[in-house]
C-alpha cells in the first residue's frame, strides 16, 4: 500500500492521505465490481489494503451516496455504482485526470502483485468507468486502459 500510495502521489500531486482515502475506495469499488476474486487477491496480498478498504467504508458521505443511488437505480448496480465512486473521489478533491492517474497506478501495482491474468479481469470492466469518469483509452486500444510500467 506504501508503494502504490507514493506512486499515486507523484503522478496526481494529492496529499498522502487523501491519496490512500482514494486508493480504499478504488480497491472497494473494485472489490464489489470484478468478478473471481482478483481484486480480493490483490487486497489480501497488498500491506495496509484492508485497512483503507474499511476507513473508505465507514467514511460517511454526507447523504450524497444514497441521492445517487436514487437518481440512478434505474441504470442498474454497476453503473449506480460507479456514480457513486465517481462522486467519493470528486468529494476527496480529485479531478478526473487525478482520479484517470489513480486507476493507472493502482492496475501497474496490482501487476506487480497479482499477475497479467488477474489484472485482465480487472482491466475488462474500465471501459465504462473511463467513458463516465473522462478517463480515455490510450488510441487503437480501444475499451482497455493500459497503466504506465
Amino acid at each position: 500500500m506504501e508503494e502504490l500510495t507514493r506512486r499515486v502521489v507523484e503522478s496526481t500531486t494529492l496529499d498522502p492521505t487523501i491519496a490512500k482515502a482514494a486508493i480504499g475506495h478504488v480497491l472497494m469499488f473494485l472489490r464489489d465490481e470484478v468478478p473471481e476474486g482478483h481484486v480480493g487477491e490483490l487486497i489480501d496480498k497488498m500491506t495496509g489494503a484492508r485497512e483503507a478498504v474499511a476507513a473508505a467504508q465507514a467514511k460517511s458521505d454526507g447523504g450524497v451516496t444514497q441521492a445517487i443511488e436514487g437518481m440512478t437505480s434505474f441504470m442498474g448496480h454497476g453503473r449506480a455504482d460507479l456514480n457513486i465512486l465517481i462522486g467519493k473521489l470528486a468529494n476527496l478533491g480529485l479531478s478526473a485526470e487525478q482520479s484517470r492517474r489513480l486507476l493507472e497506478e493502482t492496475l501497474a501495482r496490482a501487476e506487480v502483485l497479482i499477475g497479467a491474468e488477474g489484472v485482465a479481469k480487472i482491466r475488462a470492466m474500465l471501459p465504462a468507468m473511463a467513458e463516465r469518469s473522462g478517463m480515455a483509452s490510450p488510441p487503437g486500444e480501444e475499451g482497455e486502459m493500459r497503466p504506465r510500467a
